[in-house]
């Protein structure tokens, strides 16, 4: 179990960097910066995402048959360790097996409270505030941005692994007692139709991580105030008759100011309670266009913490 590496060590013990292994100037073998396992170099490469050409960054991976020391900073199992070691245990734990637990109720039982208390917050105005409330808001924001913190700093370590394998083995999703795979848990932006599928069937909203690339960042004015929101990347599919069928994963803030860092073409992660749409329908008149309907489906998520939003590398 690894993740993808920013850097190695060449033969002659000089340190390689993505720009330098570009160049091709090191020497080989190379090897982790931290420990003796052997690696290779991949280069960046683009990828079609509807429309749009997605770029993939250059890494080093571990070869084939080899694995990171114990206490290798690149060992998955040693990052999620130190995670664990830092959460709190009602959410993030190791069971008697060595295997952890991440557990998602705890997550969206915050969630739902803090949205709560926002609500009667905003109801009650600014200048009828009570200070009990005001405190017990304060509590739930912290309760909240210490679980989503170490969910993240997991779904980090997700992001630089090459597939759900090399972490679903140290690490099993819980949901109210049931296990969640992470296929239904970790989407990136080929999944993004699967995911809508799943939201929308679901029974029980659960929350589930999402990552993709920035496509647009807008502010939209609405009925009660302005809106920021962060429009990702998403594909599509046509059929035979005409029909083309696309998904618009989108975040949404009420806080303005809270998207400033972020721009098209970031690679970002979204973590929380998704809300997928009924499909909406266009029919296209058109003589000159192959597409005779449009299928939006929308997918989109509500933040309540600032903490449900992060960079990614690509």
């Amino acid at each position: 179990m690894a993740s993808k590496m920013p850097a190695a060590i060449d033969s002659k013990s000089k340190e390689v960097t993505i720009s330098i292994a570009e160049r091709l100037d090191y020497t080989s073998p190379l090897e982790c910066e931290f420990c003796n396992a052997k690696v290779s170099f991949v280069n960046g490469f683009t990828r079609e995402v509807g429309d749009n050409i997605v770029f993939v960054n250059p890494y080093f991976r571990l070869k084939t048959g080899n694995a990171h020391g114990p206490e290798c900073r690149y060992n998955i199992k040693g990052q999620v360790k130190i995670i664990a070691r830092e959460s709190d245990e009602n959410f993030l734990a190791q069971t008697e097996s060595g295997k952890f637990e991440l557990r998602l109720l705890a997550v969206k039982k915050a969630i739902k409270e803090l949205q709560n208390l926002a609500r009667e917050k905003r109801k009650r105005g600014p200048y009828n505030q009570k200070e009990n409330e005001d405190k017990e808001y304060v509590k739930s924001g912290k309760k909240l941005g210490s679980y989503i913190n170490s969910a993240v700093k997991v779904l980090r370590v997700r992001s630089l692994c090459e597939e759900d394998k090399d972490i679903e083995n140290l690490l099993e999703l819980v949901f109210d007692g049931t296990r969640l795979p992470w296929k239904d848990f970790y989407y990136e932006d080929k999944d993004f139709f699967r995911c809508y599928s799943n939201v929308r069937e679901a029974t029980v909203s659960v929350p589930v991580a999402i990552v993709g690339t920035v496509k647009s960042v807008k502010i939209i004015d609405g009925k009660n105030g302005q809106f920021l929101v962060i429009n990702l990347i998403g594909p599509y599919k046509k059929n035979e008759e005409g029909i083309l069928d696309a998904v618009n994963v989108s975040i949404w803030s009420s806080d303005v100011e809270l998207f400033n860092s972020y721009k098209a073409d970031d690679m970002l992660l979204a973590f929380g309670i998704f809300e997928a749409k009924e499909i909406s329908e266009k029919e296209i008149n058109s003589s000159v266009s192959s597409v005779k309907k449009f299928r939006n489906h929308d997918l989109r998520l509500w933040l309540v913490s600032k903490s449900q939003l992060c960079k990614v590398n690509g």
